[in-house]
């Protein structure tokens, strides 16, 4: 089975798709919350990682993790950082863990990689299916409409608030992946499949990314 990474437009579905799509394949899945645990077992401070994690403000780092957190699916094993890593600021050795936890994955071969710049990373690499996803703003706000049940009542945001979280989570992930790769991450040429989620949902989504592998091994 190929290496799929997904890349999403924040309410648009991604972890639900990508632990589906996993699960569906018997596949490795990995997320924002294994990348953390990752750097975390390397040494990295819970509390740097905030201040990391796409660079958003605190309230907006809690709801956004309220909205999309997932439990590791992975047992990652502690790994000491290399010597040459020791001199970098925090923000760099966290790029240079999550560019070699990619990497690892995709050499092991049949897992879907959330996030993270995984199809920068990755690249025209053989046995990788790339897939952006997408929804319109309404889409994607009724979808986390659908999920604030889930945040403590005093930290539950309205509507209007979930669309500057959506603008706020887009323009975080657009400067990070530009200013690692100097890419568009929305630019949908970037990719081998392009879905909106809003029309499709989560099953048909992961229909689609299913039949498309299937068609590409025949």
């Amino acid at each position: 089975m190929p290496v799929i990474t997904i890349s999403r437009q924040f309410g648009a579905a991604g972890v639900p798709v990508g632990r589906a799509l996993a699960e569906k394949l018997g596949a490795e899945f990995l997320d924002r919350a294994i990348v953390a645990e990752v750097a975390i077992r390397s040494g990295i401070p819970e509390t740097e990682l905030e201040s990391y994690d796409e660079r958003l403000p605190s309230f907006w780092q809690r709801v956004a993790a309220a909205l999309t957190t997932s439990s590791p699916e992975v047992a990652m094993p502690a790994s000491p950082y290399a010597e040459e890593l020791l001199h970098l600021t925090t923000h760099d050795r966290l790029v240079a863990i999550t560019r070699t936890v990619i990497e690892e994955a995709a050499q092991r071969g049949n897992a879907v990689i959330v996030g993270r710049g995984a199809a920068f990373i990755l690249g025209r690499r053989e046995g990788t299916l790339h897939v952006q996803l997408h929804a319109s703003m309404d889409a994607r706000i009724r979808y986390l409409m659908s999920r604030v049940e889930e945040i403590p009542p005093e930290a539950r945001p309205d509507e209007g608030s979930l669309r500057e979280l959506c603008k706020s989570v887009d323009a975080a992930r657009a400067n990070y992946i530009r200013g690692l790769y100097g890419i568009d991450w929305l630019d949908a040429t970037r990719y081998d499949l392009s879905i909106d989620t809003g029309r499709l949902g989560v099953d048909g989504t992961v229909d689609l990314i299913e039949a498309t592998i299937r068609a590409a091994e025949a």
